[in-house]
């Protein structure tokens, strides 16, 4: 597998960067640590530490199961993105070029664990699996800073370069799918968090959870309805802090605020349960990154008296408003708090001691980070060992595997892997239709199967949705409900954005 690399410095744009997938809480895993948690807004160190998980044990624990026959158990001839044995060994045809938009470099937003674990991926389908029906994944990078004009040249330089398909990570604008578009170039999507990214043609965002569609609207979910016949109680207010970012803004407006207006009949939508909730009522507060003090906010949030109180922040913020819940008196007990995925942060739970516990979190269902030995056996284990040990073969260091946005750029190869074993001819467009085709009748790389042929209007670019919940018992995560979904809530709405 050949890497290309475009890289140009620019100057980014001057405005407030608070982790993306945290800010919108990335669907990512919470159940052992595939999100996103531990980066400081603000931090330079956030290039190198961006969402590196909290517990340091796992990095160990997670390696010392399994054997080397995982590798071609993993992916087992079936629905579940099967491995054709006669396909496995070195591809050695045509390459197949990947073209990869990603953000490095820059401290307002810098993710290399994506580029690194997509190299990783692509020489362990080359080397192992045949790569594509024979072609050898060739990667051609693109690294660039957070700018709107940076976002465009990147999309400009690989759409003249002639790239096959083009894999956006992480993208604050979306105004590069019109270029990829103009050249007949289908774009993958692995942390959908903007608009766009939600609802343009030829684009497939096949991240886990669907991005802050699939968690926040999970976060809804949940909170109005399953956790009534959990707790015992009837949800009729909501607490919303929300991360006061410009993802943040449109997660907030258009997947908590508009869901919550649509059970509460003020906001017309699809959803059977739309207008079920018509005393339901919501305070939405924001909270800056890396603000010191959030009493203020806790406070607000507080007084509104909420049944229920739903967050979703990078781990730091998410640890930063429970300290300072506790200091007003709250407990989990008083009033249930449901986290995103993203707020995972081990060692902050721990230190948080009795304050966490009874703490519900969404993350996605499949968890590539999960220790090995703490899972039974099945397609999670597989994957996960997967990730875990060719990750490690391939190159990636230890300090890399264990990072949210790492295993979602693994994912993406290894997707684009599977959707590429049914086809006569490996080409971008047989990609893109093998992906468009999906209907969530087969389980995916890393993730709940992905349905882009029932994405819902406006959103008919999300190709999952589904979450898990868990609750924190002081030790580990108990598992509450294996899958959930919450997109039926905006199903039909009008877009929302804000800001």
């Amino acid at each position: 597998m050949k890497t290309r690399t475009k890289s140009k410095r620019l100057v980014a744009a001057a405005f407030s960067f608070a982790l993306i997938a945290a800010a919108c809480g990335s669907d990512d895993d919470g159940g052992g640590g595939d999100d996103p948690v531990t980066t400081e807004a603000g931090d330079d160190t956030a290039t190198t530490d961006a969402m590196e998980e909290g517990d340091d044990t796992a990095t160990t624990d997670a390696m010392e199961e399994g054997d080397d026959t995982a590798t071609t158990e993993a992916m087992e001839e079936g629905d579940d993105g099967a491995m054709d044995e006669g396909a496995m060994g070195e591809a050695t045809g045509e390459p197949f070029v990947i073209g990869v938009q990603n953000l490095e470099g820059d401290p307002n937003g810098s993710f290399p664990e994506y580029t690194i674990a997509m190299e990783a991926a692509a020489e362990y389908v080359n080397t192992e699996l045949g790569g594509l029906q024979g072609r050898p994944i060739e990667l051609e990078i693109c690294k660039s800073v957070v700018s709107p004009d940076d976002s465009q040249r990147c999309a400009n330089e690989l759409s003249a370069s002639g790239v096959d398909l083009a894999v956006s990570t992480i993208n604050f604008f979306g105004n590069h799918f019109s270029i990829y578009e103009g050249s007949g170039i289908p774009v993958i999507v692995a942390t959908p968090i903007t608009i766009a990214d939600f609802t343009s043609p030829g684009v497939y965002s096949i991240g886990a959870g669907g991005g802050c569609l699939g968690v926040h609207t999970g976060l809804v979910e949940f909170a109005t309805n399953q956790i009534e016949e959990l707790e015992g109680i009837e949800v009729n207010s909501v607490g919303v802090p929300w991360a006061d970012t410009p993802p943040g803004v449109v997660c907030y407006n258009d997947l908590e605020a508009k869901p919550l207006d649509v059970l509460a009949g003020n906001e017309p939508g699809d959803a059977e349960r739309a207008g079920s909730k018509p005393d339901l009522t919501y305070v939405g507060v924001p909270i800056a990154p890396a603000t010191p003090d959030v009493t203020p906010q806790a406070t607000e949030v507080l007084d509104a008296d909420p049944d229920v109180i739903i967050f979703s922040a990078q781990g730091a913020d998410c640890w930063n408003f429970v300290d300072a819940l506790g200091r007003l008196g709250w407990t989990p007990d008083q009033i249930p708090l449901v986290l995103s995925g993203a707020c995972v942060d081990f060692d902050a739970m721990r230190a948080a001691g009795q304050l966490a516990e009874g703490i519900y979190f969404v993350p996605s269902p499949n968890s590539l980070l999960s220790p090995l030995d703490q899972q039974e056996p099945g397609k999670n284990l597989d994957d996960a060992t997967v990730y875990q040990e060719k990750g490690a073969e391939y190159g990636m260091p230890e300090s890399e595997i264990f990072k949210g946005f790492a295993t979602q750029g693994f994912s993406a190869i290894m997707n684009i892997w599977d959707v590429s074993q049914g086809l006569d001819e490996v080409t971008g467009a047989a990609i893109e239709e093998a992906f468009a085709a999906t209907d969530g009748s087969a389980e995916t790389f890393g993730g709940a199967p992905l349905n882009c042929a029932g994405a819902p209007a406006p959103y008919v670019a999300v190709c999952a949705s589904d979450v898990a919940v868990k609750q924190w018992d002081g030790e580990k995560f108990v598992d509450i409900i294996d899958v959930l979904t919450g997109l039926d809530l905006v199903a039909g709405t009008e877009l929302r954005p804000g800001g």
